[in-house]
């Protein structure tokens, strides 16, 4: 599957948006988290998508809430609440979502933990017990210095590898590195992106492989301290 993964710039999605959508065609598009900030933003996005043979998922600030969306065909299929928030987020007043699940798409389920969330592998793991055909990590801003992108590298791989199942993510043009990744179920990379705005594309396998038995392995009666 092709898939565009783009570093816009921040507070541009009118612009943005058809800038993205007149390059290579992709079978999914991928915008970071808050792209779409107002009712008019997503008014564009449904607008520009209504005659497009593909899927986008994009972040929306949704009042005191981020979330995810999947667009198709000029409609909002789906949408998820981002519920892990940073301390920063809290201060600011931001709310939670309440449930942490898959979001539903033509492609297949789609698994989207936003920014943050990524961090969390339970997230990701309830997430990927649904089992989805893609993890994607819509990401707000860049990467604030080396040790941070480094982490956020890392993370991302793990994830594909412990879910045995492909991750993407990318950010806006700001903070310090702006980034985009993408990374296959064995966790090899096959999309990293440093310090460039524009729309990157990236031909992905989304078949199934679940060789190493860590669905099967694992032991849900004892792994009830999660919970605590």
């Amino acid at each position: 599957m092709k898939i565009c993964l783009t570093i816009p710039e921040r507070y541009a999605a009118q612009t943005q948006l058809p800038a993205a959508f007149a390059g290579e065609p992709a079978e999914l598009y991928v915008f970071p988290e808050g792209f779409l900030r107002s009712q008019a933003d997503l008014a564009r996005a449904l607008e520009l998508t209504r005659g497009l043979e593909a899927t986008v998922v994009a972040g929306f600030r949704d009042g005191d809430r981020e979330r995810a969306l999947v667009i198709e065909k000029g409609r909002v299929v789906d949408g998820y609440a981002k519920c892990v928030l940073t301390g920063g987020e809290k201060a600011k007043g931001k709310r939670p979502g309440e449930e942490i699940r898959c979001l539903k798409s033509r492609l297949g389920k789609l698994a989207v933990p936003i920014c943050y969330e990524l961090h969390f592998p339970e997230v990701c793991r309830i997430m990927a017990l649904e089992d989805p055909a893609l993890l994607v990590n819509p990401i707000g801003t860049g990467m604030y210095h080396a040790l941070q992108y480094g982490q956020w590298r890392a993370i991302a791989r793990a994830r594909a590898i412990e879910n045995q199942v492909p991750v993407v993510g990318c950010c806006h043009f700001c903070g310090e590195i702006p980034l985009a990744f993408a990374f296959d179920q064995a966790g090899e990379c096959r999309l990293e992106v440093q310090n460039q705005r524009g729309a990157f594309y990236v031909d992905m396998d989304l078949t199934p492989q679940k060789p190493l038995g860590y669905f099967e392995d694992r032991r849900p009666d004892l792994f009830g301290k999660l919970a605590e």
